[in-house]
């Protein structure tokens, strides 16, 4: 009965454990998957842009459609534009385009690869939005939280050319350009203030709408290093703006910085990285660490057999030889369930094999040849030869000792 128990229970152990398995592998390859597959032939340019649309609403980097005609001019700003208009920026990652096609008897096979939009880091800029949102929320007017998100990101990143998108700006603290616009956007539109993206020149900046007025905003350009802010794009008309490719102002003058310092609204807003990792860890961590803890001592309390064993083989685990005040128990053979013990020992002069079994209520103390023991010993060596060669070595000193005739007590653990 009791080795049934222990049965069903490693069952239901190894069930959870396989069930766990599955489900990370479905969440990674399933939830978080980044590819799209379109499973009908696209006929008009109308078509494939509803496609891209749709994968980068569902934060989809790899696309796949098949199209009845070369795809020739595919725009990497006009996607931007599109996806980035009217709310319907969803957190992707979007900074990078490429694809290909070849021929196949439809038409051609396309590949589009955006870089790098996933579920997960939809999901993670989307969650920091609307917590950074929530701490400026509450700032007097307008133009408080738009210098304050404003500042907030400058100080939050640092410019890297080949990085972008919302999730490396707030997250990492790293972006190019289209990571302080997207993050931008996606706050200020939280925040019910108007705001737009602007392209040009492969460069993305912002407009932003004060008391009626369209203002321009670059971020990235106001950033001029570590805790370096500048204001020399900042809320700017079209005959201030500069180095862009264009406007987009209907305001008769720019606005200059006022209130509070750009550290003041950054330690307004606390170090989110950190948070998510704890809670990661609560949530995560500490449940399968006490669940493997609680594993490891479940078999340790069911299992009595001593911390020294260094070979296992079936249903036995083989410990390292020991001396003890009455006898050098040279072989010694424990097994969990059901409890048994197989100890061959030198005792007195005389070779012993111990044999006890609790389920089988046997408890024999038998007096051994010593070509009998060498034998067995023999045996569970030619046994260490492909589990362990620490055991054997210790059953070869102790054969040594026994045959030699020299063994006094306390020589093995010399």
């Amino acid at each position: 009965m009791h080795g049934e128990k222990k049965g069903g229970a490693k069952k239901a152990i190894g069930t959870i454990i396989l069930v766990l398995i599955l489900a990370l592998v479905f969440v990674r390859f399933v939830i978080f998957s980044d590819t799209y597959k379109h499973g009908q032939v696209v006929r008009t340019t109308e078509e494939l842009d509803n496609i891209i649309d749709e994968a980068m609403s569902k934060g989809k980097g790899e696309i796949y459609f098949t199209s009845s005609f070369p795809p020739k001019n595919i725009d990497f700003y006009d996607i931007l534009q599109r996806n980035t208009a009217n709310g319907s920026y969803a957190g992707c990652e979007l900074y990078a385009l490429r694809y290909e096609y070849v021929p196949c008897p439809e038409g051609y096979e396309v590949h589009l690869h955006l870089s790098e939009p996933s579920i997960y880091a939809s999901f993670m800029a989307e969650r920091r939005v609307k917590k950074i949102a929530s701490k400026f929320e509450d700032l007097e007017g307008d133009y408080e939280k738009i210098k304050a998100v404003h500042d907030y990101l400058v100080l939050l990143n640092r410019y890297v050319a080949f990085e972008g998108g919302a999730y490396s700006a707030l997250c990492k603290g790293r972006s190019s350009c289209t990571g302080y616009a997207f993050a931008f956007y996606a706050i200020m539109r939280e925040l019910d203030i108007p705001v737009t993206i602007e392209i040009g020149g492969n460069h993305a900046w912002n407009r932003v709408q004060y008391q009626g007025k369209w203002y321009n905003m670059d971020v990235t350009w106001d950033d001029n290093g570590v805790d370096e802010i500048s204001y020399s794009y900042f809320m700017k008309c079209d005959k201030d703006w500069r180095g862009h490719h264009h406007g987009g102002s209907d305001a008769e003058s720019s606005i200059a910085p006022r209130g509070k310092t750009a550290r003041d609204y950054y330690d307004m807003v606390p170090n989110y990285n950190l948070i998510d990792d704890i809670i990661l860890i609560a949530v995560f961590v500490i449940p399968v660490a006490a669940l493997a803890i609680y594993l490891v001592r479940k078999k340790k309390k069911a299992a009595p057999i001593e911390a020294g064993k260094v070979m296992e083989v079936g249903n036995w685990a083989f410990l390292m030889p020991r001396e003890t005040p009455f006898s050098f128990e040279v072989i010694r053979k424990m097994c969990a369930s059901p409890a048994k013990r197989d100890i061959w020992s030198f005792e007195n002069g005389q070779y012993i094999h111990l044999i006890d079994d609790e389920e089988q209520n046997i408890h024999q103390r038998l007096e051994v040849t010593p070509a009998q023991f060498f034998e067995e010993i023999d045996f569970v060596m030619t046994l260490c030869r492909t589990n362990t060669r620490l055991l054997g070595d210790a059953l070869l000193k102790a054969k040594y000792l026994l045959q030699s005739g020299q063994y006094k007590p306390g020589d093995y653990m010399r």
